[in-house]
């Protein structure tokens, strides 16, 4: 539906003229079967600030309608499922091949994808069948573990070999929120595949939750025009511009949170029952901007499994009956996320 980032696919030629060593491919029988999470796995520590509830009394932006009338300008707020989103694969880290992930973009990886590390990869991990336009956001997600690994426009060659224009690894029981750039021993040691060095399973609306009822932790979202140069944990890094003439000085900046009013009656509205379980998370958690995208989005996990399992539990448009621009601007607020940090100079991102 939206897109964010340069296909996947049409970045193998890179790799393959790259000229590197090619790693052999690793048939299917070498491979565990997935590992799926336990019914109410949840990924990050419980004062992980995407775990944290919104406190009643917790101060608002003094910007917030300006920056609220500002979201609204951009439409309605939609899901991401079967394109743009990020696409999961649980699996068995400890039985999965180990290979190496070449960067796309010479001397841009993140921890754990230096040239000398290998990253636990299953031979069925990537479905040459899955449309280009799906995503170019991929995790690997070990929910036993409790790590990850994040890849941007990733893919394979025909010879098997693997590539990323960004990697980083995750663990999830930690907080989720990398140290800011300029704190890190090596900048890009802090971002991440997103824009805002957010982990890709941050966020994320899982069909397990749904299902279940209840979303216990704050969403992703993004939108066509945030702030750039700046950015509020739990950010780390923020969304520079491509150039001077698309430096944006309004906006809301990577790292910021929303809130939909805890006191709106969401019960009583025509929104779905996969949309009242995502528009409670809303109330309780808020979402928290991670990236840039073509309208208001939030992000649902996007594999192809997950994508045929949404059917008939959410679909994009469930949200956009309410959360329109005119409500967005009057029943969101913006969570004083403190005084946004400076971007890095030669963004990694």
């Amino acid at each position: 539906m939206l897109r964010q980032m340069l296909p996947a696919i049409a970045l193998m030629g890179v790799a393959i003229a790259s000229g590197c060593a090619q790693t052999p491919e690793i048939p299917l029988s070498a491979v565990a079967v997935a590992s799926e999470p336990a019914p109410g796995w949840r990924p990050f520590s419980p004062d992980s600030p995407w775990n944290t509830k919104i406190a009643a009394d917790v101060p608002i932006d003094p910007n917030s309608d300006i920056l609220l009338a500002e979201l609204g300008k951009s439409g309605p707020f939609y899901v991401n499922i079967a394109e743009w989103s990020v696409m999961v694969k649980y699996f068995d880290s400890a039985k999965a091949p180990k290979r190496t992930v070449r960067a796309l973009y010479e001397g841009r990886y993140g921890p754990g994808f230096g040239p000398r590390e290998q990253v636990p990869i299953p031979a069925d991990a990537f479905d040459p069948a899955t449309p280009p336009s799906q995503s170019t956001y991929f995790t690997l997600v070990d929910p036993v573990r409790n790590l990850a690994w994040d890849m941007r426009q990733s893919g394979q060659s025909p010879d098997g070999a693997w590539h990323a224009g960004f990697g980083a690894a995750v663990d999830l029981s930690g907080t989720g929120v990398s140290i800011p750039w300029m704190k890190a021993e090596r900048a890009d040691l802090s971002a991440g595949a997103r824009p805002s060095g957010a982990p890709l399973i941050a966020g994320l609306i899982r069909v397990d939750e749904v299902k279940a009822g209840r979303i216990d932790h704050a969403l992703a979202f993004a939108t066509p025009l945030p702030l750039t140069g700046k950015f509020v944990p739990p950010a780390s890094t923020d969304l520079s511009a491509e150039s001077a003439g698309g430096q944006r000085y309004t906006g809301l900046p990577m790292g910021a949170r929303i809130q939909l009013n805890p006191d709106y009656d969401i019960d009583n509205t025509l929104l779905s029952p996969g949309g009242k379980v995502v528009a409670r998370a809303l109330q309780e958690y808020g979402a928290i901007l991670v990236d840039q995208a073509g309208a208001n989005v939030l992000y649902a996990e996007s594999g192809p499994d997950q994508v045929a399992a949404w059917e008939g539990v959410l679909s994009p448009s469930d949200l956009q009956i309410l959360l329109t621009p005119e409500f967005i601007a009057l029943n969101f607020r913006v969570i004083d996320g403190g005084e946004p940090l400076p971007g890095i100079p030669n963004a990694y991102n």
